[in-house]
């Protein structure tokens, strides 16, 4: 059974409120969220009516998905106190226990949820300066724009870091690329972190277009 269809039976058998100003409304708000973040980060889909539905089998689940939606997603998505935060990450929790309790494999099961999120929370400003910083470095780019050939717009994982320069490996590119940067991005930038980015080609170098989701990969331990 597909994803969306576990979460749905979840959240119509608890009885949980549509979120009419979000897509996947039926599957509450919680869920509801955490379904379009994982439609985001690329997980299989399929259209029904015009609504794209999670198509892929809860063993798809990665960490990284939920470190993209506690660090990247939620702070942009009209999730603004602690105690909101929390409300939809013990939904999502109880979810992962509910499968559990049908023995539906997931994804998730190996992962300590709690110490996990924690971590990940623990991340989340140096995430959030990070990406203010990028987002700093394309306005500086487009107050003179350069002449630009091509662009990739892609998740970028930090594989190195050498001095004011990150090399950069795309979810969807076969070729990694070389992004020189200031230092106060250089300072917060670790490996591994995941840089949603628009990458503008000016035939001597890279430069950052546009810029949104930061968020680390997650780590065991």
């Amino acid at each position: 059974m597909s994803l969306y269809q576990l979460m749905y039976n979840y959240a119509h058998g608890r009885g949980h409120p549509p979120a009419p100003d979000l897509a996947a409304a039926e599957l509450g708000k919680s869920l509801a969220l955490f379904h379009n973040c994982l439609v985001e980060s690329g997980m299989e889909v399929q259209e029904d009516m015009g609504s794209r539905q999670i198509s892929a089998d809860p063993d798809q689940l990665k960490p990284v998905h939920l470190s993209r939606f506690v660090v990247g997603f939620l702070p942009f998505n009209s999730v603004s106190t602690k105690t909101e935060t929390n409300e939809i990450l013990f939904d999502l929790f109880s979810f992962l226990k509910w499968l559990e309790r049908q023995d539906i494999v997931h994804g998730l099961a190996h992962i300590d949820f709690q110490k996990t999120v924690q971590a990940l929370t623990h991340a989340q400003e140096r995430c959030l300066q990070l990406s203010h910083f990028l987002d700093d470095e394309t306005g500086r780019i487009l107050e003179e724009p350069p002449r630009i050939l091509s662009t990739i717009n892609d998740i970028f994982l930090v594989t190195q870091i050498n001095g004011d320069t990150l090399s950069l490996k795309g979810d969807h590119q076969e070729d990694p690329v070389r992004v020189r940067l200031p230092g106060e991005i250089m300072n917060l930038v670790r490996l591994n972190d995941h840089l949603d980015l628009v990458l503008g080609d000016t035939s001597e170098r890279w430069v950052v277009l546009e810029a949104g989701q930061v968020y680390p990969e997650y780590q065991a331990g």
